[in-house]
């Protein structure tokens, strides 16, 4: 077998171990987040949020037509899978073409080929089964098909390093040109490879002098150190609050300014050796024109133009584009006619990119076709610009590192001593670093800004490949350079231009694959340089075999195998159907014909999927909360009905729902007239309720500017539905909604399973907030299939399953189940004092959500053995308060200082003991607690109380225990 033949056959088996890997893994259907919106947009060809991914659904579209599978977002998920396997493909690819390249002067025998081979399949592998990488290939979202793209025009790239003396050597640029233009149809991350791909074209056909290349690749280093310099001293000073929108653009306009300066001053001082052909500036300032030229000069500046002589007008658009095409045709054919050849490739490229690009003109066709999910509508160039910038998501500094105004947010200024402080410490190290080490060390957990745990892969991938990036630039500088490029941009870069505030809602490591595409690149080089050094160490050529056979070998398990035994179990959803099934229940929260507020993406998102893709519920209308600040959503809500639900009605006008804005606001009372039939529709018959005729609450501010209290455009919206449908349909809140978005209603909402109905009736108390008869039937009555139409009943698949995986998000929803239990417990216990019903749906929750599984918080258990406890189940209680005791112990060992809340551990233990009447117990934490606050009168008191209680209990007599 020749080696060519033995480079394929190992690709095809790195092939085959991936997809098999990535087949028995998948999520058998729709997953939380943004995969729902996308596997719904994807089947009926929608408008996505912007900047929109067209190539994706479409590409979505054509697999969800393929009836490989009965579920349809399996099919649309394979996409990932299959793309994912793909990029692991072209890494081992590439990496046999980066070794073949600094090896091309030497003649390899069949042992060396072999060793670069496994060496680039290891390193090939090591992406296969990195948590990220692996995370991404399970689900349809964007990332790994975006990694794909990355790892085509990669391989393009080393292909056309290898045969640019062709004649033919231009087809491989002018794919890359379509590919990075069809990519952005997808995501935008493969537009940062633009750089490595000019600077490699630069240094393969342009750079004759390669010394010099390097002595100004050196000045180069020194004018980023000068630029980072400049940064650090505007990032040091100390900032409390939040700058203002003002103060924001200024400090950027500052930064640019100064940088700017100093660029043309460190310039000047060497512009001789700078602006000459030779130099490393060259190609990287054409490189950067290049990427703006991608982005934002296509992405944003042509259709802008469009937009601009165009219009309103898509025929009139249309017609301005299609000239913008002929001028470009126009181009392409005197260039060449003028044999202006480098003029020739670059204006076709431009052209192929434009091609690519035009993916884009399914989001304006489909959303004149009003598809349900239609976000921003742009069905004109005008408003198709606004979608394409993102705008509904407001403007952001680049430079300044700490600006946002949410309160969430703001805690970072006391945090972090300053901006330079937040950007290293988190914007760097936490949210790039942190991911990096995930990767290749090992992930200490699942649970949102955990560490890294050396022992999970022992570094050995991460050690590997930093030798082999240091062994790369041994053996060939220029290329380690364009890799070592693409790595800053498709991570540090990335981490940068993001600017992400603390908190995330979510981890975001799936950003970055791309950068860790090319750190595993580095792991082949590691492997191909050790085996070098084995080589040379080795004298006896009779023993380079062996020698090989075993480093490969024991490669394999430290790597490969190893990062698959570490990860498998938490990245495998092959029998995940959690967000599927709380979707579902959300859906079924909700009665016919009904209004439902939702919050986030993940009580949207899947719920869209459900709708658009399974037919389950399309009689409810999804209002999210965050969308109604937005004046297309608002008219869309009004005047459309998806799938034949009806339109929601408002007083609002399309005029005052245009110039929609937070407005200022004092609390005040709103009253809404409510009609008999409704109330008697509703078996309302309290007179006092029926005769008042009326609704009215408090509505307070939501949000302040500087000292002026406001409410949302989404509280007014809010507020208009519920005043316009209260008396025609159901309305809901998703009990995700936070409570300043329930525009006080609090007293007037009833829980039926995963949402509160606005009933037009006070409820009396918190313990009576509920309907009992839908709660026993969504939470007792799992049943045996599912209903596309209203069917009380919840399901609750996999969770008590220990062999299915759930990550932090699963686990914090679990919280909202457990929450429906314990409200419909509190209601037998507490207003029908049904005890028996009580423990019921206690044991049930248990038995859904088991507690190994599923750890509860110590003061969420208190209260649930609280509730065992008042029932009368002393044996369940002792069993759990042997638990909370042992946390709250825990936590009081930690922070002995923590006697602040409700809710502290000194509190919790004390109504143990109580219930346990083991009054010594918390007489000796008393004690203890004495010598913090030693002149608490409290404590002096409670010390008293408890020695009294606890020699009263010796004394009594013992208990006289039956036969």
């Amino acid at each position: 077998m020749n080696t060519d033949t033995l480079r394929k056959v190992i690709g095809f088996f790195v092939f085959m171990i991936t997809s098999v890997v990535y087949f028995a893994t998948v999520q058998p259907s729709v997953s939380f987040w943004d995969c729902g919106e996308f596997i719904a947009s994807s089947n009926l060809l929608q408008v996505p949020h912007p900047p929109g991914t067209p190539f994706f659904l479409i590409l979505g579209r054509f697999f969800s037509m393929i009836p490989f599978a009965d579920n349809l977002a399996f099919r649309v998920n394979t996409i990932s899978v299959v793309s994912s396997a793909f990029t692991v493909l072209f890494l081992y690819l590439v990496a046999i073409k980066i070794i073949e390249n600094f090896k091309k002067s030497e003649e390899p025998s069949l042992i060396e080929s072999l060793g670069t081979y496994f060496a680039a399949a290891i390193g090939a592998l090591s992406l296969a089964f990195s948590d990220t990488f692996w995370f991404n290939a399970m689900e349809a979202e964007v990332y790994a098909l975006a990694n794909f793209f990355i790892a085509f025009v990669t391989w393009l790239m080393v292909v056309w390093n290898e045969k640019a003396d062709n004649e033919d050597n231009e087809k491989y640029l002018l794919l890359i040109a379509y590919l990075v233009g069809l990519s952005t149809g997808v995501h935008l991350m493969s537009v940062l490879a633009m750089v490595p791909i000019v600077l490699v074209i630069y240094a393969r056909k342009y750079m004759l002098d390669e010394e010099h290349f390097k002595k100004t690749a050196y000045i180069f280093l020194g004018h980023v150190a000068v630029i980072l310099a400049i940064a650090a001293a505007l990032w040091a000073s100390a900032q409390t609050n939040p700058p203002s929108p003002e103060e924001q653009k200024a400090f950027d306009s500052k930064f640019l300014m100064i940088s700017l300066f100093a660029s043309v001053v460190y310039m000047g001082i060497f512009y001789k050796k700078l602006f000459h052909r030779n130099s490393f500036y060259i190609p990287i300032i054409i490189g950067g024109i290049a990427l703006f030229a991608t982005y934002p000069g296509i992405v944003k500046y042509i259709i802008k133009l469009v937009a601009l002589l165009g219009g309103n007008d898509i025929t009139q658009s249309v017609f301005v584009l299609f000239v913008l095409i002929g001028v470009l045709g126009y181009l392409i054919y005197w260039s060449n006619k003028q044999n202006k050849q480098t003029l020739h490739l670059i204006v076709k490229s431009i052209l192929f990119a434009i091609v690519g690009f035009s993916s884009y003109a399914m989001i304006i066709i489909r959303s004149n076709q009003d598809t349900p999910i239609n976000l921003n509508s742009p069905k004109t160039f005008p408003e198709f610009v606004k979608y394409m910038n993102r705008e509904q998501y407001g403007d952001q500094p680049i430079f300044k590192r700490r600006f946002t105004a949410e309160p969430h947010q703001t805690e970072v200024y006391s945090r972090y001593s300053s901006d330079l402080d937040f950007f290293w410490r988190y914007q760097m190290n936490h949210m790039f670093n942190r991911y990096l080490l995930w990767n290749y060390v090992g992930r200490e957990s699942t649970i949102q800004d955990s560490g890294v745990d050396l022992s999970q892969l022992f570094a050995v991938p991460f050690i590997i490949a930093l030798f082999g990036l240091f062994y790369h630039y041994q053996k060939d500088w220029k290329m380690a350079t364009v890799f070592l490029i693409m790595f800053i941009f498709l991570g540090y870069l990335t981490a940068f231009y993001q600017n992400q505030q603390q908190p995330q809602p979510r981890e975001r490591d799936y950003f970055y694959v791309g950068a860790f595409f090319v750190f595993s690149i580095w792991v082949a080089l590691g492997i191909r340089g050790i085996l070098d050094m084995i080589k040379t160490s080795i004298k006896s050529a009779s023993l380079h075999k062996p020698a090989y056979i075993g480093l490969i070998a024991v490669l394999i398990v430290l790597i490969p195998i190893n990062m698959l035994r570490a990860n498998y179990f938490q990245n495998d959803r092959s029998r995940n159907f959690v967000p599927w099934d709380y979707s579902y229940n959300i859906l079924q929260s909700a009665a016919p014909n009904a209004v439902i507020f939702t919050n986030g993406d993940n009580d949207t998102f899947p719920l869209w999927y459900l709708q658009d893709v399974e037919g389950v519920r399309r009689d409810v209308r999804i209002a999210n909360l965050s969308l109604l600040n937005t004046d297309w959503y608002i008219k869309q809500l009004k005047n459309t009905e998806p799938h034949g639900a009806a339109k929601i009605k408002m007083s609002l006008s399309d005029e005052q729902i245009d110039r929609i804005a937070p407005s200022q606001w004092q609390t005040r009372k709103i009253n809404v007239n409510i009609e008999p039939e409704t109330y008697a529709e509703l078996g309302i018959t309290d007179t006092a309720t029926i005769n008042t005729g009326q609704m009215s609450w408090n509505m307070e501010p939501t949000v302040n500017f500087g000292n002026i209290k406001a409410v949302r455009a989404q509280d007014i919206v809010a507020m208009d539905i519920v005043r316009s449908n209260i008396n025609d349909r159901p309305i809901y809140f998703a009990v995700t909604t936070p409570d300043n978005s329930k525009i006080g209603l609090d007293d007037y909402l009833q829980m039926e399973g995963l949402a509160f109905r606005v009933i037009p009736k006070k409820t009396r108390d918190f313990f009576n907030a509920v309907d009992a008869d839908v709660m026993w039937k969504q939470l007792m009555e799992e049943p045996e299939g599912f209903s596309k139409d209203y069917a009380p009943g919840f399901k609750f698949r996999g969770l008590s399953d220990s062999t299915i995986f759930m990550d932090d998000n699963h686990e914090r929803l679990t919280l909202n189940y457990r929450n429906s239990f314990i409200r419909l417990s509190y209601y037998y216990l507490y207003v029908t004092k049904d005890i028996d019903k009580a423990v019921q749906v206690l044991d049930k929750m248990e038995e859904q959500i088991p507690r190994h599984l599923h750890p509860m918080d110590y003061r969420l258990l208190n209260d649930v053995a609280n509730r065992y406890f008042e029932a009368g189940q002393i044996d369940t209680y002792r069993k759990l308060a042997k638990d909370i005791e042992a946390e709250a112990l825990r936590e009081l060992e930690m922070d002995p200082n923590d006697f602040s809340g409700n809710f502290n551990p000194y509190f919790v233990l004390k109504q143990v003991y109580d219930n346990l009447k083991e009054y010594d117990k918390f007489l000796g934490i008393l004690q203890k607690l004495k010598t913090i606050a030693p002149n608490d009168p409290t404590v002096d008191r409670l010390i008293n109380e408890y020695t009294k209680l606890s020699a009263s209990k010796k004394l009594e007599a013992p208990e006289v225990k039956g036969n």
